[in-house]
């Protein structure tokens, strides 16, 4: 069966290209993520990832005295499967000899959508964070340090938060934010730094909702590289373009991503509404 193919076109005179907004978030998420290329090598298209949890304490002991309790480590082991992500852009050559521009808003289009997929993947998986910390009021300084201390980690030269767009202007008119040090870009879209953690907006973060986190928390196993591929049927002039990737995208360690959300009030207005009748 042949597909159909019916691009809206311009003849007669020169085409003003507007694309539509496609590109859900300029983030490039590769970079807050660890690659992990060992899947390339190996068989299979199955990948068991154990998140680790620690628990155990100190105990303070007089002469003679031993633990009464050691340190355990338990582990969940999460099974995902290799997935095959693939984009698909065709057109006619009269399509192109009608308007030249079909062909290149194609690709790009075809290329953000991939983009898209795979920031999608991102935030759904630093979504899956078990380390949660809720602020009220507008989104500020403190909420960062708090959920900081829940990390509990020494070195924060790794960390980043990122925000969506409702909270930029919260965070901007925080004083603190304010007299941090700004101009230095270590991240694309970073907007500045709160307690020496770097700021990231994202359009696909939810509303109210930020996460602090490191390179760690998130990995990319990688099975193939971005490829593309092209196919040609001469009889009908239709070209086919393919743009593939071959990975699978995984919260790998809980302990460096910190869900940030805000608290609810329901309960306090529901109450509220009780004693007045």
């Amino acid at each position: 069966m042949t597909l159909v193919v019916n691009h809206k076109g311009y003849e007669n005179f020169v085409l003003a290209s507007k694309m539509n907004e496609l590109l859900e978030t300029k983030l490039n998420t590769r970079s807050l993520m660890t690659i992990d290329n060992d899947l390339t090598v190996a068989p299979g298209m199955k990948k068991v990832i154990n998140r680790y949890t620690f628990t155990g304490k100190v105990e303070k002991l007089a002469k003679g005295e031993g633990n009464t309790e050691g340190g355990v480590v338990t582990f969940d082991p999460v099974e995902y499967t290799v997935e095959v992500n693939q984009q698909k852009f065709e057109y006619y050559d009269e399509d192109f000899m009608t308007d030249p521009k079909i062909v290149d808003v194609g690709l790009e289009g075809s290329a953000i959508t991939m983009v898209n997929d795979l920031n999608s993947k991102y935030f759904a998986e630093l979504d899956k964070a078990t380390l949660s910390h809720e602020y009220t009021g507008a989104f500020n300084y403190d909420a960062v340090v708090d959920s900081n201390e829940l990390m509990n980690i020494e070195d924060e030269s790794g960390l980043f938060l990122i925000i969506g767009t409702d909270l930029k202007a919260q965070i901007r008119k925080d004083p603190d934010f304010k007299g941090a040090r700004q101009g230095e870009i270590l991240f694309n879209g970073q907007i500045g730094s709160v307690s020496g953690v770097p700021v990231i907006v994202s359009k696909k973060t939810p509303k109210t909702v930020a996460y602090l986190a490191t390179k760690e928390a998130v990995t990319l196993f990688v099975k193939k590289e971005s490829e593309v591929e092209q196919e040609r049927d001469a009889d009908i002039r239709l070209n086919s373009i393919f743009t593939r990737k071959v990975h699978v995208v995984a919260l790998t360690d809980a302990t460096k991503v910190v869900k940030i959300t805000k608290a609810s009030g329901r309960k306090a207005e529901a109450t509220v509404v009780e004693d007045a009748e």
